[in-house]
């Protein structure tokens, strides 16, 4: 469906990106000459042109393959996300192109254990949100090693994969710099950046607050006249947010809710975003062929990171749960570990083990899920908060 594909499938690429493919490509050709593996690393924050540049240098790669003249003739590649609802958009991507099919588009898990099982290789494999894959063994989705990203080098000649540390949200995908030099140390590899926020129409004032906010710190809102028109608001309640959020999403669509763990289920089991007046179902991953952004009756859902990274909205309401709280001390926004619901997040890790490393890593995925849900609206950004100190000083920092 194209509707779904809009953010990703573009030809109106900017200088950076088509610099940062020039360089790919050259690196690619120079590296299937050597006997060795090789591993292309992409690094940039949310909103960078990632998944752009992934995107158009894989259907390069794919419209070559079946071309004499070409470096990429006969090549075998594939391309994989560790996140449903962005598989979905890539394999609708391999419905579109001549030369992609929707095959070409799996789970991590499912290449490894397929090639695996019929002793293939690829010669290159594209990795979107490399910061999903698992770094433990995950049973349930019958992945047995230790690592997937050691795994998918293992299997194919030249790997690209993205990294962004800040969008690491739980324990059994933990990745900090350490551990993925840990994983590349013997291995040749190159790192290729873009620096520039291609997502958020807003002004350097806007993406510095927000940058400063994804991390705990607070600090006044910039001046309206200093937002590059943007709109950046705080909420005392989370029911006149949605009412406000309801009018922008009836003039340019795509204004959704979207919040963290920490609500408690309702009486009856139900998983519920409740607060003061505001009372909406989280949404629930739900095979469709339109994603979840896109839904028009998303908007009386709450969305939730497993449905919106990688994704970009018009406009985002962001709920802070209970488990965000003032710290007055410091005046930051500090996480209670406690109030987080979605235990799954803090399981143990190899990557883990001392206790400072833990408490650290608790704040850090709850934040990282902050950062991630902040970034998602190109033209704005709502916020309310839960907890009351949080809120009255969020307002206060408003004024």
């Amino acid at each position: 469906m194209d509707e779904n594909l809009n953010a990703y499938d573009r030809d109106d690429l900017s200088q950076e990106q088509e610099r940062v493919i020039d360089q790919l490509k050259d690196y690619i050709k120079h590296s299937l000459q050597s006997d060795q593996h090789h591993v292309a690393v992409i690094k940039g924050a949310a909103g960078t042109g990632k998944s752009v540049v992934l995107t158009k240098l894989f259907k390069e790669l794919r419209d070559g393959q079946k071309d004499s003249n070409s470096p990429y003739y006969g090549l075998k590649t594939a391309f994989t996300v560790n996140h449903p609802e962005l598989l979905k958009v890539y394999q609708d991507m391999g419905a579109k192109y001549q030369n992609i099919y929707k095959k070409d588009y799996q789970r991590p898990t499912s290449i490894i254990n397929g090639l695996d099982k019929k002793h293939e290789n690829l010669d290159v494999l594209f990795i979107d949100e490399g910061h999903l894959l698992l770094t433990k063994p995950e049973p349930y989705v019958k992945f047995r090693q230790q690592n997937q990203l050691s795994e998918l080098i293992r299997l194919a000649k030249v790997v690209v994969v993205v990294f962004d540390f800040s969008q690491v949200i739980q324990s059994k995908m933990f990745w900090d710099q350490a551990l993925l030099d840990q994983v590349l140390e013997k291995i040749p590899h190159q790192y290729f950046h873009l620096d520039f926020q291609y997502r958020m129409q807003a002004s350097p004032a806007v993406n510095h607050w927000i940058d400063d906010f994804s991390k705990g710190i607070l600090s006044p809102l910039p001046k309206k006249a200093e937002r590059n028109g943007y709109d950046l608001e705080i909420f005392g309640s989370a029911a006149d947010l949605f009412e406000k959020l309801k009018e922008v999403d009836a003039k340019m669509g795509m204004a959704r809710v979207v919040s963290t763990t920490g609500f408690h289920h309702d009486e009856g089991g139900k998983h519920h975003v409740v607060m003061d007046d505001f009372d909406q179902p989280w949404d629930e991953y739900d095979p469709q062929e339109l994603t979840w952004a896109k839904r028009p009756e998303s908007i009386n859902e709450v969305g939730s990171i497993y449905t919106v990274q990688g994704f970009d909205l018009n406009l985002v309401g962001l709920l802070l749960s209970p488990a965000f709280e003032y710290d007055p001390v410091h005046d930051r926004i500090w996480v209670n570990p406690k109030k987080v619901i979605h235990r799954e997040i803090y399981k143990k890790s190899p990557h883990l083990t001392n206790q400072q490393a833990i408490a650290k890593a608790k704040q850090d995925f709850m934040l990282n899920a902050l950062n991630i849900l902040a970034k998602r609206g190109r033209y704005g950004l709502y916020i309310a908060a839960a907890d009351p100190a949080l809120s009255k000083r969020l307002c206060e920092l408003a004024k």
